[in-house]
């Protein structure tokens, strides 16, 4: 009796901090477009060029995390990863969800459990710049991830 006790606490202890675990995902090269203005002024969605950014995201309880940046050095310039933590993401049972809001930029980076997805939506906040390679004004990118 003492023998199957055992069992049935180690069993409880053991799946117990499997469920603790977070859950790490690297995802492929996203693809995207941004809002940019053409050469007689008018607005167009344009292909951007992700092809040096490797997200990856983690998810702990209510917890997510996503880095997002270019983690491959491109000529004349070195990597840059940023990391975003977001402590109390919005979860259901679906999706996690989590906005980042500064000076200039809003974005909401949302992962879907089922297809593994991330999905990263950029708003410029600030006045657009006559500039046309400035920065975008909206840019929305897709990510499929797999499970580490």
């Amino acid at each position: 009796m003492w023998r199957s006790v055992g069992c049935v606490l180690l069993l409880l202890a053991t799946t117990s901090a499997a469920i603790a675990q977070p859950s790490r995902f690297t995802c492929d090269t996203p693809r995207g477009k941004r809002v940019e203005a053409g050469p007689s002024g008018n607005v167009q969605w344009t292909d951007d060029d992700l092809d040096a950014v490797r997200p990856s995201v983690v998810i702990d309880g209510e917890t997510f995390s996503v880095t997002w940046g270019t983690s491959v050095a491109t000529e004349g310039k070195g990597a840059k990863l940023t990391t975003y933590v977001f402590a109390a993401a919005h979860r259901t049972a679906a999706s996690v969800f989590a906005t980042r809001v500064d000076e200039s930029t809003a974005e909401i980076f949302r992962f879907y459990f089922a297809s593994k997805s991330l999905y990263k939506l950029t708003s410029q906040l600030a006045a657009p710049s006559p500039d046309t390679k400035a920065a975008p004004l909206v840019a929305t990118y897709l990510a499929t991830c797999r499970e580490q």
